[in-house]
């Protein structure tokens, strides 16, 4: 899997496994969320745009089933 650190106040890493196309997203506030069916055209536009955190509540959070992991 594919991570990126981030140096963020919303995200601390976001990465990507393409062979099961989940996203992961660790959140500052501690939170690790995995998102499924997320295509790499997605994550690349995640990761590539100026307000991550907009795109992420704009096109990730909203279209992708999700599940909490306890760390």
């Amino acid at each position: 899997m594919e991570t990126t650190e981030l140096n963020d106040s919303y995200f601390t890493s976001i990465g990507y496994d393409g062979a099961l196309r989940q996203l992961h997203v660790r959140f500052a506030s501690g939170a690790y969320i995995i998102y499924s069916e997320v295509t790499q055209m997605d994550y690349v536009g995640l990761l590539s745009s100026n307000q991550m955190k907009d795109f992420f509540h704009e096109k990730i959070e909203p279209r992708f089933p999700s599940r909490n992991v306890n760390t």
